[in-house]
């Protein structure tokens, strides 16, 4: 997907298919921000359609986890109260085999949105490689 060839409906559609995840990401994160470590969500609202992409690009490529709790909790707390949730990326300078340090920012994801009441559509791994979606917790996936 590019952005010659959105979909029209884009806004309408409910980002709770992987492939259309993907092409989110896809879209709102670029290359050098990919490189660069960026995060990037997507906010949707209660119907898990997007409404805003939010891209935080000088976050540091080896950034602990804590540090997503933090931006989190400043962010999620206005979706939660909307009944919102959001898609998720985390930038890679190269390569899409989730780290142990991914695996931490993941985690600190899934928390984070449980303690605000938001649903996670998804949290995705970004580089100029690919983009790739981090598996499901254990509890969710089984």
């Amino acid at each position: 997907m590019s952005y010659e060839d959105l979909p029209r409906d884009l806004r309408s559609i409910p980002l709770t298919d992987t492939t259309i995840q993907a092409d989110v990401v896809d879209l709102i994160l670029g290359i050098e921000e990919r490189r660069d470590g960026a995060l990037a969500l997507m906010v949707c609202d209660e119907a898990d359609r997007g409404v805003q992409p939010v891209v935080l690009s000088d976050v540091p490529v080896d950034a602990p986890a804590a540090e997503a709790r933090t931006l989190l909790d400043l962010l999620l707390p206005m979706v939660g109260e909307t009944g919102g949730a959001i898609l998720v990326a985390r930038g890679r300078r190269r390569g899409v085999m989730p780290t142990d340090h991914d695996r931490g920012w993941h985690q600190e994801t899934i928390e984070a949105c449980a303690r605000h009441g938001v649903r996670l559509l998804g949290f995705y791994l970004a580089s100029p490689d690919g983009i790739e979606a981090m598996p499901e917790p254990i509890s969710q996936a089984s």
